[in-house]
């Protein structure tokens, strides 16, 4: 039994809805039952949805429950009421399956996935205006707390707001470098579970930690030699700030090339359906319909070669040289080459269909990143200049006060937020990796090499200023 409300994030499952519909609805198209639909998610599905539906495969062949489609709808009645518009889909999806009119099954699977896509874009307009709250939080947390206790708090107990005796700086250094990244750091657990475009860890590898870890070598070093701290900090920083930057630019690059491939072979089903609709065979129409593309012609190079090499095993060769670019797609041009070999024109059909899905998918996430886009930016410029430029001016009003009065130490002061700076970068990078949906090592590293060095900079050159 599938227990009531079992899901932990509804949301989750929610934003796999489009493509759980669009899987379902490539197999009924090419003549496919519900069973064989729901076994399709289950092998080929996203992590959540594959996971739940392997369990009604499971329970159906071991006969715990009569059929697939009894435990499909035993799963569908279980769901919370978060993810209404997955039930209604995956239902409207059974019905489609139940009909013998070809035009009524195609109106239905697109109805369909019309429900999934508008249920995905309630959940985008939910989660990106439920972050206003914690992203301001953090804002103030990251910048106003630290310039009160490292700044005005001694103002005022040099001018006797505390009585004769001062603050003492162990409590005020604990809260700063300690309680408030600590803060900062549930917020953004918070934000990251509630995130519902959240996809599985990419790459945690921890080679792209270590330009990072330079840091610690570097200022030691730096510290013996020069006998500063602020500034064995700020040198340290912005090595290794650098040196992040540099190692994690070819990855980025490499990704953003991925990408654009990965949007052009979308593209490439259409013009694919319609060389398959047209009687080309589909060998052929794979090879000519990517190969359009000058970004693609790798890639078209690549299916062609591993076409002529893989002994009739087309499946294989799909996903060796498209795999590497998009599962995804790789198991969509899997289903459409399975569909030609009944049908060329019914391939066609189905390869138009199912682009037109992904692309109306795609255009769903897309419009809820340009969203989410502004609090990104908003969370990058926070660490890189607001925060620096604050706490910098803050350390310069302390000059004048330090030069007449004795209790002031602007070397610790500047020394203590160097390293809290540093901090601040570090979540920020997290943070706005998490707003993204990803969960990377190298993207973390990507993001804290271009905060990092711009950060401690404009720190720098501020708390320089003289008043």
């Amino acid at each position: 039994m599938f227990r009531k409300g079992g899901i932990k994030n509804p949301n989750a499952i929610m934003n796999e809805g489009p493509t759980v519909v669009g899987i379902m609805s490539a197999t009924i198209e090419r003549g496919g039952s519900i069973d064989s639909a729901v076994r399709d998610v289950a092998k080929n599905g996203p992590e959540r949805s594959a996971s739940l539906f392997r369990a009604i495969v499971v329970r159906a062949d071991t006969r715990h429950i009569p059929d697939i489609s009894f435990g499909l709808s035993e799963l569908l009645s279980s769901l919370p009421a978060e993810a209404a518009a997955y039930r209604r889909s995956l239902h409207m999806v059974m019905a489609a399956a139940a009909s013998s009119d070809q035009s009524e099954r195609k109106r239905m699977l697109a109805d369909a996935s019309d429900i999934s896509i508008n249920g995905l874009k309630e959940i985008g307009e939910s989660y990106s205006s439920s972050l206003n709250i914690p992203c301001m939080m953090i804002f103030g947390l990251g910048i106003m707390v630290p310039m009160v206790l490292m700044s005005i708090l001694p103002m005022l107990s040099l001018g006797g707001v505390f009585g004769g005796s001062s603050i003492s700086a162990a409590p005020i250094i604990l809260v700063t470098l300690v309680f408030i990244p600590a803060i900062i750091i549930s917020l953004i657990l918070s934000v990251k579970e509630k995130n519902p475009f959240m996809r599985p860890s990419s790459n945690m590898d921890i080679r792209y930690i270590l330009p990072v870890l330079s840091a610690i070598p570097i200022a030691l070093l730096a510290i013996m030699i020069t006998g500063d701290i602020q500034m064995s900090l700020t040198a340290a920083a912005l090595v290794s700030g650098a040196a992040a930057l540099v190692y994690a630019i070819p990855h980025v690059s490499s990704e953003k090339i991925r990408e654009k491939q990965e949007m052009l072979l979308q593209d490439s089903l259409f013009e694919l359906g319609n060389r398959l609709i047209a009687g080309e065979n589909y060998e052929t129409s794979i090879v000519r319909a990517i190969g359009a593309r000058a970004e693609c012609s790798c890639v078209a190079d690549s299916v062609n070669r591993e076409m002529g090499i893989c002994r009739g095993d087309a499946y294989s060769a799909i996903k060796t040289s498209i795999g590497k670019i998009s599962v995804r797609l790789s198991d969509v041009f899997c289903d459409v080459y399975r569909c030609s070999l009944k049908d060329a024109r019914d391939a066609g059909r189905l390869a138009v269909s199912v682009g037109r899905q992904i692309q109306d998918q795609d255009s769903v996430r897309k419009g809820i990143r340009n969203k989410l886009k502004s609090m990104t930016d908003m969370m990058t410029g926070t660490a890189a200049v607001f925060a620096p430029l604050v706490l910098g001016m803050s350390v310069s009003m302390l000059g004048p006060i330090s030069r007449v009065m004795d209790g002031v130490d602007m070397g610790g002061t500047s020394a203590i937020l160097s390293v809290y700076l540093v901090e601040l970068c570090i979540l920020m990078a997290v943070l706005t990796s998490f707003l993204n949906g990803k969960v990377d090592i190298r993207d973390i590293t990507y993001r804290l090499g271009m905060m990092l060095p711009i950060s401690m900079i404009m720190f720098t050159l501020c708390s320089f200023i003289s008043l």
